[in-house]
């Protein structure tokens, strides 16, 4: 019982704070927005760069990406193609990665602790 008395405590504390939280989560997103992770493949052949709020920046080929992609047989251009979707997919999990880590730092500075799971869905 004294459990569910503490979280409900909790609870209107958080409300009574949360133009100040929601301010804080602006701030958050705008880091993020302007943090950059890269993703890479093929050993560095192809790489991409995300933006921490979910958005792709650029894509960088070797030269020797685009020769497979231009002249090559299919199967080579079906490994190009895999190449970028591989490099844009590992940028992606980092920026997710650097979100969580963002909001839970974010969270924790505000008294608020999120385990794990929580952190990963939100991001």
């Amino acid at each position: 019982m004294f459990d569910k008395l503490k979280q409900a405590s909790q609870l209107a504390g958080m409300l009574k704070d949360l133009p100040r939280l929601q301010a804080q989560m602006e701030d958050v997103r705008a880091r993020l927005a302007n943090t950059k992770v890269e993703g890479s493949s093929g050993g560095g052949a192809v790489r991409a760069v995300a933006c921490c709020d979910l958005r792709i920046d650029s894509v960088t080929l070797d030269p020797a990406v685009f020769r497979g992609i231009a002249n090559g047989s299919a199967s080579d251009q079906a490994y190009a193609n895999r190449m970028i979707a591989e490099a844009v997919n590992d940028a992606l999990q980092r920026a997710r990665a650097r979100m969580a880590e963002e909001i839970g730092r974010a969270a924790k500075e505000s008294g608020i602790d999120l385990p794990p799971h929580i952190l990963e869905k939100l991001a």
